[in-house]
């Protein structure tokens, strides 16, 4: 068997108990319903490349996305009497365009410019704002921010711990073996560096 394959079920066998161990709290304090607002925080962490160092980016943008939902809804309540268009297309509108100008294109470069995780804190607030469970408690931005935190909790621990699981069993080396040596070792090995 391939040291990928290899690794990747030991990756998998510790997800399943870890992600399953850490749902459990939710559900203990009566907030089953919402985990799947976790795995949206694992499937955007990795989909954008399980880079640990995106995190400080992903919760300062979600909770900017946050922001940008209140403040949408804040402005909507304050429009109550105009028509209906002007709430709901035009702020819609100028909501987007001020959000993708200054995060996307001034703050592309920074701290301020993780538009998926803005937009996922812009979403879900406006879900929350918008929908109220029959058969689950209401939840606030602020619940929503730390559910966003958990999520990340979890993605470093399946990271971290699914990585430390695999050097124990495959030695430290597993990555270059799973995943191939990229370019800029192959030359520093041929010049006999590391």
């Amino acid at each position: 068997m391939s040291v990928k394959r290899k690794a990747g079920l030991i990756q998998a066998a510790f997800g399943a108990v870890v992600l399953t161990l850490l749902m459990q709290p939710f559900g203990a304090l009566g907030f089953g319903n919402y985990n799947w607002m976790l795995f949206v925080v694992l499937l955007l962490f990795f989909a954008m490349g399980a880079d640990l160092k995106k995190i400080p980016s992903m919760i300062i943008c979600y909770a900017i996305g946050i922001l940008w939902a209140v403040l949408n809804v804040t402005l909507m309540g304050m429009m109550q009497g105009l028509p209906a268009w002007i709430p709901n297309i035009a702020l819609t509108m100028a909501i987007i365009f001020s959000v993708l100008t200054i995060h996307d294109n001034l703050l592309s470069n920074t701290i301020f410019g993780n538009i998926p995780s803005l937009f996922l804190g812009l979403a879900e607030t406006f879900f929350v704002f918008s929908i109220k469970p029959a058969n689950a408690p209401s939840i606030t931005p602020i619940h929503l921010f730390g559910f966003f935190l958990y999520g990340l909790l979890m993605a470093i621990v399946l990271v971290v711990g699914g990585t430390l699981l695999c050097n124990v069993f495959l030695g430290k080396d597993w990555p270059k073996y799973a995943y191939g040596i990229p370019e800029q070792m192959k030359s520093a090995e041929s010049n006999g560096s590391k």
